[in-house]
């Protein structure tokens, strides 16, 4: 068994989550295609700085996530707690905030997708916009349950196997899947399994993964990866999606890079310990932002992004103090126990050796754990 007894916080690894949520934020802004977020062209400098992050963005939060899980991993708890705290941290935040998003957009004007009402009992099997991410890092520790209960898979060779294994799932699913209907997000699930592997193994196997010198070669790689990634956007080579080799290559790679660079950030820091906040609540004014900029008759694009990213990190966190005043909101709205309300802010100012969060913190400080 790989008990961790550390009770300090990486604060590396803080400004890591940092930098995650921020990039989540910025893609959001952006929009996956000319009909969402900003609407920008397909061509357009905007659309170009998504697709290039595009590998790494999804894959850093879900990397941090399985780190954040190793630290207080499942045979810390009783099972049976283990998974009340999940439905109560991940899935109650899920319904409450996705509902009320669902119908802010039915009645605000200017949206770029307006739902229709009856579609509202979706929500509880087709998880809405952004939340899809949170539905599918709950099956996902349904599965390491299982998982991690399992002799075999704590040793290094078994949890290789175990990442392979992982990786044949996803491309089958890619495959063969399509036509099923995504119930509760399982596809998202099978594609950040992988990337939730190699976050567990950074911190149970880190003096063997992340021994000196490997970075070389992980730079290399990086670069070859990036460089194809390029060359794809360019026209050169075929475009390749988020489900693919190089997708995976580049994201492992550039997760591991900025692992090893050991960055530490007081911005960072601050910004990442609200990281689950930001991202239950940034997309209520990413768009909104973006509307009331448009009516005041601000429209360069780079205003609106640069605006539209601040706003939506900082009032989410003033959201978050908001409803850590009330037990009923704190737990309908972040998920947090009626019996503890209150929570303890990270000394930005001291040495890295703070309490790392357990694994029940796991969204509320990786994004916790999209």
């Amino acid at each position: 068994m790989h008990k961790s007894t550390t009770v300090k916080k990486n604060l590396y690894v803080e400004s890591l989550r940092g930098i995650a949520i921020i990039l989540v934020v910025f893609g959001h802004i952006i929009g996956s295609d000319n009909t969402g977020g900003m609407k920008v062209a397909d061509h357009s400098i905007f659309r170009y700085l998504y697709f290039s992050l595009e590998y790494i963005r999804l894959p850093l939060f879900t990397v941090i996530s399985g780190w954040v899980y190793a630290n207080r991993p499942i045979f810390f708890y009783n099972r049976n707690v283990f998974l009340r705290n999940k439905i109560r941290r991940l899935l109650i935040p899920l319904i409450t905030v996705s509902t009320l998003l669902f119908l802010l957009r039915i009645v605000t004007p200017g949206t770029n997708s307006s739902p229709e009402f009856s579609d509202i009992w979706k929500n509880i099997f087709f998880p809405y916009d952004i939340y899809w991410y949170i539905y599918s890092l709950f099956i996902i520790f349904l599965g390491i349950i299982v998982i991690d209960s399992q002799p075999f898979f704590h040793s290094l060779k078994g949890w290789a196997i175990t990442l392979v294994a992982s990786l044949c799932l996803l491309f089958i699913s890619s495959a063969y899947l399509e036509a099923v209907p995504n119930f509760f997000s399982f596809k998202g699930a099978i594609y950040l399994f992988p990337f939730f592997l190699f976050g567990i193994s950074l911190f149970r196997y880190k003096k063997i993964i992340l021994k000196k010198g490997y970075e070389i070669g992980l730079a290399i790689l990086f670069l070859i990866g990036i460089g194809i990634q390029q060359l794809s956007w360019f026209g050169v080579l075929p475009l390749q999606g988020r489900i693919s080799i190089l997708a995976f290559v580049v994201g492992v790679s550039g997760v591991y890079l900025l692992f090893r660079l050991r960055l530490k950030s007081n911005m960072l820091i601050w910004i990442g310990q609200y990281a689950y906040e930001i991202f239950l609540f940034h997309v209520f004014f990413t768009g909104g932002t973006r509307i009331a900029l448009l009516r005041m008759g601000i429209e360069n694009k780079w205003a609106i992004l640069v605006l539209a990213l601040m706003i939506s990190i900082l009032i989410p966190i003033l959201l978050q103090k908001l409803f850590s005043q009330s037990g009923l909101l704190s737990l309908l709205f972040l998920g947090r126990s009626l019996k503890n309300k209150k929570r303890s802010s990270i000394p930005v100012s001291s040495t890295p050796n703070l309490r790392n969060p357990s694994s029940e913190e796991l969204l509320e400080n990786s994004m916790a754990s999209k």
